[in-house]
Order: structure tokens, then sequence, then C-alpha cells
């Protein structure tokens, strides 16, 4: 393989960068393989947040309570996006100032809306137009 003068045939180079390649690709598969199971990881928390709060939603439209709210909230600092953060911010700060003020009745049915379109779209499907209003 080598020389005693020390100098390189062409089949040398080409092992060595071959070996070189192999390496890199290595590194770079690595490193792409990570960064889609953190996408995934982070997906599978998204949707289920976005899940929990469809589900609470739903309970608490029948039952007229708020149980577990605290829960979704962490949920949303945790995985939800800013506008999202914003509304549950709202609705906590609405019910703690003054828990018969409807108003957090239209802010839970506008962050339905916003998460169930959301989930929709991560599941890739496409919008539901709602025409109720919520009063």
């Amino acid at each position: 393989m080598f020389e005693r003068r020390g100098i390189l045939k062409a089949s040398d180079w080409i092992l060595i960068v071959s070996a070189a390649i192999v390496v890199l690709g290595w590194f770079v598969n690595n490193e792409l393989n990570r960064r889609h199971e953190v996408a995934v990881r982070k997906m599978e928390h998204r949707i289920e947040t976005l899940e929990e709060y469809i589900s609470f939603y739903i309970g608490a439209q029948k039952t007229k309570s708020l149980d577990g709210f605290n829960d979704v909230q962490v949920s949303f600092y945790l995985y939800g996006y800013k506008d999202e953060i914003d509304l549950v911010e709202s609705i906590a700060k609405t019910v703690t100032n003054d828990r018969n003020n409807p108003d957090w009745l239209r802010k839970m049915h506008e962050l339905n809306l916003l998460v169930r379109n959301r989930l929709r779209e991560e599941l890739r499907l496409p919008k539901i137009v709602d025409n109720q209003r919520h009063n």
C-alpha cells in the first residue's frame, strides 16, 4: 500500500478519500436522523396537547366546568404557539378576574377553532369551516 519513499499511489488516495466520504456520510446521516427524531417527538407532543385541549373543551361544554384547565395550560406553555399561549393566558386572566364574565367562553371557542384547524393542518387534513357563531 505505501511505498518506501512515502509517496502515495492513486489507488491509495482513492481508498483514503472513499473512507473519508463514508465517515462523513455516517456523521451527516446521524445528524439528519437525530433532527428527524426530534421533529417527530415534538410533533407527537404537540398533537397530544391539541387533542387534550379538544377533549377538555368538549368536557367543559358539557359540565360548564374548568376542571383540568391547569393541565391544559401547562401543555400549551410547553408545546403551544405564541397565539395559542396568549389565548390560554387571556382565558385564565378573564376567569381569575371575573368567573361570571361570559367572555372566557368566547375565547375558549376561539381557541378551540384555532386548535382544531392546527391539528388538522399538522395531520395534513383540510380545514373545516365553522359556520356557527359562539355567543
